[in-house]
């Protein structure tokens, strides 16, 4: 049975003042570990249903629609996602006649009325199967899953983090001088939406530094002015996050190049003073005007953004 929805108090009103100036609706706040208990509960229950484990009636999705979708709440972006992510045609006909018997037109439920009416289309893409969908042969959806996910370790288990579960293509960097100075990235999607994630040990980082090291790249390459840096209070789930001090930055807008293609680079900062370490997890995803989620892009963002709370040192 669904638990209760809770919203805990503790919002970072910096983050949210910046979200404001961006104009780009994001909110961000530390869920204590009850609100954690319950996010990985619904998880569950939403999972279950999924895979046909679970029998969701009428009234219980009504339930949902009503208590966990368009909130700005950890539980209403992971809801969203998981309507975004089924394939389930039993699910999906359910959605549908509960539209329709409601007459719900928002933006939310047209998007998943295109997305559930999409058709797949295959292609081969280095020796793998690749799926997108097509609605009308106009817009697409390139098959990102943000549900499922595993938890992994990477710099030999020192930095741990759930990752959405993707078929990722990787990348491996090295700086040439030390091996242990490690960057890589993981890249899937392309064509009208495409995800990459960016990892890096940084080392031999002054505690003085770490703005720096943070803003160089962001501020003059992309985002300029609009890149924001907010350092996290280790309070809720951060408490346990190893770490002894953690920053996040972000920057929204319009890919350079291409206008109309709209971006976001939404970063974590795991610091550890005794080894002067500074770990970076760098979410970063574009979206095209024909993409059918491109209208629903920020809550999309938003669901990464809360990504970078789930990341821990070892």
């Amino acid at each position: 049975m669904m638990l209760k929805k809770i919203f805990i108090a503790l919002l970072m009103s910096a983050a949210i003042n910046i979200a404001a100036e961006e104009s780009s609706d994001l909110f961000l706040y530390i869920p204590q570990e009850e609100e954690m208990s319950e996010y990985l509960s619904i998880f569950a229950y939403l999972r279950a249903w999924d895979r046909g484990e679970r029998d969701v009636d009428d009234k219980r999705l009504a339930i949902i629609f009503t208590d966990y979708i368009g909130d700005n709440t950890l539980q209403s972006l992971l809801c969203e996602s998981f309507f975004r992510y089924t394939k389930n045609k039993n699910i999906q006909s359910a959605v549908l006649n509960y539209f329709d018997a409601n007459n719900i037109n928002t933006d939310f439920a047209n998007t998943l009325k295109k997305l559930y009416a999409a058709v797949p289309i295959y292609k081969m893409s280095d020796g793998k199967e690749e799926i997108r969908y097509s609605y009308n042969d106009s817009e697409y959806d390139e098959n990102i899953n943000l549900f499922l996910f595993t938890e992994l370790k990477f710099f030999n288990g020192e930095l741990g983090l759930l990752l959405f579960n993707n078929d990722w293509s990787q990348f491996l960097f090295n700086n040439g001088t030390n091996d242990q100075d490690e960057s890589f990235f993981l890249m899937y999607g392309g064509g009208t939406n495409a995800m990459t994630m960016h990892f890096k040990k940084n080392l031999n980082v002054e505690e003085e530094d770490i703005e720096t090291t943070i803003s160089t790249k962001y501020n003059t390459e992309k985002y300029k002015d609009k890149w924001r840096i907010t350092e996290l209070p280790l309070v809720g789930i951060l408490q346990r996050a190893g770490a002894d001090k953690i920053f996040i930055a972000h920057g929204l807008g319009p890919e350079p190049t291409v206008k109309t293609i709209e971006t976001a680079t939404l970063n974590v900062y795991l610091y550890k003073e005794n080894t002067k370490t500074l770990y970076e997890v760098s979410y970063f995803s574009n979206f095209s005007p024909i993409n059918i989620n491109f209208s629903q892009r920020n809550r999309i963002f938003n669901f990464l953004f809360f990504q970078l709370l789930f990341v821990y040192l070892n």
